[in-house]
């Protein structure tokens, strides 16, 4: 017998023909609801509320609703939906880690239904029968839980699949004395998969924008997203450009060795293109150990804010390294350098590569230019140069450099050296709270 056949016996045979009518006809009102919930891509957080709210005015006794899954994140690896009746409404948390070393986890009851292939497993809190074989129904218990029941449902049908991310979980507590009735439990039983769709379809929606946004960034990921898929698919934007190179990679990776020094890298990036995206820049794309990133420029009234912002980065990444570097010493490790080259044009971001296989970036002469300035960084002795453009919107002291002809561009262009003192000064005062 399928498990939708197994649900559907539940509810017949309870006791009353009018009752189990009704309660068939409430379980299909309900996932008939989920259903269009699951076209219409809800969020889990309303898909919850709006569950419960239904149950609630059935009469179903239900004081605290809980949804987990595992999913796809480079922060956390684990997502709940608590619903309480102190509450009244939906609260989302994440969790950093679902491993061995995580009691919660660990000695949970979803932990159990997990290793034991168990899809459901009901719990009294009180009176003759209680099992309180799990921390937290101790806890529930002492915050006048009679009545717990949890709820395992997989995403794939594959018995070999040992994913954790194929289920979703649901517990239900209730506080009435009596607990769930037969019928309660059939009814949360009987919307239990078509629930579980709803999520999918929604976790499926995050989880596919979370890689776009994490390997292409926030705006591509998007444009990903929404169908700019096509080789030749562009648009033409008007930004600051940002181009920045570790200069002394060999001497690290030398240092650290081949197995240490991606790590290194990570770390260098974290200071560096971690600073673009803390101030509202869209880092493109790494290309080997330089960063090319963006700071779009709407309109020209948001000029001057593209160019503060890209600033304000760069003095952020100058910190950073600082830091970075004072702990490397202490470590016995080479320090960190860098080249950072700073550029205003308009360039064609969208895709490019071959019909099977394209890459989302910018192109452009103005890009092109933004990494020669970059290279003369080391020539001139200096950490950061930026064109004109982007030295006459900043608001901080600048050193003229000189025109210098650009690399293979043919084109000369007069570069500044900014002073982030003051920039620098303002960041520590903000880190400082």
């Amino acid at each position: 017998m399928s498990n939708s056949e197994n649900q559907s016996a539940i509810v017949t045979s309870l006791p009353g023909t009018n009752n189990a009518q009704a309660a068939r006809g409430f379980v299909r009102s309900v996932n008939d609801w989920l259903m269009e919930c699951a076209l219409d891509d809800t969020d889990i957080s309303e898909l919850l509320s709006g569950m419960v709210s239904r149950l609630v005015a059935s009469g179903i006794p239900v004081d605290r609703v809980m949804v987990a899954f595992k999913t796809l994140h480079p922060l956390y690896e684990g997502v709940s939906y608590i619903w309480s009746k102190e509450a009244g409404d939906v609260e989302r948390s994440t969790h950093m880690g679902v491993g061995d070393q995580d009691s919660d986890w660990t000695e949970s009851p979803m932990k159990w239904m997990l290793d034991n292939d168990v899809s459901f497993m009901r719990r009294h809190l009180i009176g003759p029968g209680a099992v309180l074989d799990f921390p937290v129904l101790e806890s529930f218990r002492r915050n006048r839980g009679t009545d717990y029941y949890a709820l395992m449902t997989p995403f794939v049908t594959d018995r070999d699949s040992t994913l954790d991310s194929n289920r979703i979980f649901m517990t239900y507590l209730t506080r009435r004395p009596s607990g769930f009735s037969d019928e309660d439990l059939a009814i949360l039983s009987g919307i239990q998969r078509r629930f579980a769709v709803s999520c999918k379809m929604r976790i499926n929606h995050e989880e596919t924008s979370t890689i776009l946004e994490t390997y292409l960034g926030s705006d591509a990921g998007t444009r990903v997203r929404n169908g700019q898929i096509k080789l030749g698919d562009s648009t033409k934007t008007r930004a600051v450009i940002w181009f920045s190179d570790m200069r002394n990679s060999t001497s690290v990776a030398t240092h650290v060795g081949d197995d240490a020094f991606l790590g290194e890298m990570n770390d260098f990036f974290a200071a560096t293109a971690g600073a673009v995206l803390k101030h509202g820049g869209q880092v493109l794309r790494y290309i080997g150990d330089a960063t090319l990133a963006i700071f779009p420029i709407d309109d020209e009234n948001n000029l001057e804010n593209a160019c503060i912002s890209a600033l304000y980065a760069a003095a952020e990444a100058q910190l950073n390294i600082d830091e970075l570097n004072a702990k490397r010493e202490e470590e016995g490790k080479p320090p960190f350098d860098y080249g950072l080259g700073m550029h205003v044009g308009d360039v064609i971001y969208g895709n490019v590569g071959v019909s099977e296989r394209v890459d989302f970036t910018v192109v452009g002469q103005a890009a092109n230019e933004a990494a020669r300035i970059e290279q003369l960084t080391k020539q001139l002795g200096k950490r950061v140069l930026v064109s004109q453009t982007v030295a006459s919107f900043i608001s901080c002291p600048t050193v003229e450099m000189g025109a210098y002809e650009l690399q293979g561009t043919g084109v000369s262009v007069k570069l500044f050296a900014p002073d982030f003192s003051e920039a620098c000064h303002r960041i520590e005062l903000m880190r400082a709270g």
